[in-house]
């Protein structure tokens, strides 16, 4: 039988260490190459906390309406050995012990989407993603399944600010530690351009993967800048309201973009 520390750590299986704030979609043809650096802090219910620190590198080729992407993250994680970092943030991988570290590369993303413009100002975006397990096993770097996700949403333009409403489903894999069901998600976030800046504020759910853990809830703030055509800066800091989420963390993204 798992321990309590595990079932609620489980929670954290759907929070991203990448942290990927989502921004209003524009209709482009570019090829855009991203790294940066995420780090985040907390305890999933356990007595000690984990640290995970992620440097994500991330791929996107964007035509029109169309994209599709790639990214995969090197990680290091400091807890008491009952957390697992990876895709989805953290999931129980043991008992809780001593405080140990390990690093090595995560698990692979690659998402695809279309935004089907329903008027002038609503578009309808519809994503799917597969995480692709690269990471150690072993080294509590992830779950070791092939998990999929189906998300759908609506985004309003009003002007300079953009509201966006989206749900969706993850379809987790199987596997021998984590007898993970599948779950639902949702999210809301509101969006505001002055120039060349953008804020954002987003708000995400999603359910827990088993019945004695803890949902995820989670809130973003961000900040994108255009430092030029080519170069754009983000910034965010995120916490969470759950032991299925982190207290608290952020990041720095740093984005090349070029046209076609």
């Amino acid at each position: 039988m798992k321990s309590i520390h595990q079932c609620a750590l489980l929670a954290a299986l759907s929070i991203s260490p990448l942290a990927l704030v989502a921004t209003p979609a524009v209709a482009e043809d570019y090829v855009q190459f991203g790294m940066g650096v995420d780090y985040s802090t907390g305890d999933y219910g356990d007595i000690a906390d984990t640290k995970i620190l992620a440097v994500p590198f991330s791929a996107k080729y964007n035509a029109g309406n169309f994209f599709v992407r790639g990214s995969i993250p090197y990680l290091h994680i400091k807890g008491p050995g009952s957390v697992v970092a990876g895709d989805g943030g953290a999931v129980p991988g043991g008992a809780s012990g001593p405080v140990t570290s390990n690093d090595g590369i995560g698990d692979l993303s690659l998402s695809a989407g279309y935004a089907l413009p329903l008027s002038d100002s609503t578009t309808l975006d519809v994503t799917g993603r597969v995480k692709v397990p690269t990471a150690s096993e072993s080294k509590s770097l992830g779950t070791g399944t092939t998990d999929f996700t189906a998300e759908a949403g609506i985004t309003q333009q009003y002007g300079q600010f953009s509201l966006n409403a989206r749900g969706g489903r993850r379809f987790n894999g199987s596997s021998n530690l984590f007898p993970l069901n599948d779950v639902w998600l949702a999210g809301a976030g509101a969006y505001y351009q002055a120039g060349d800046l953008t804020l954002g504020l987003d708000y995400d759910w999603r359910e827990a993967s088993l019945p004695t853990a803890s949902d995820r809830s989670e809130m973003t703030a961000s900040a994108t800048y255009k430092l030029s055509p080519q170069l754009r800066l983000q910034g965010y800091g995120y916490t969470g309201f759950t032991d299925g989420s982190p207290n608290a963390g952020g990041g720095l993204q740093l984005l090349y973009r070029f046209g076609l």
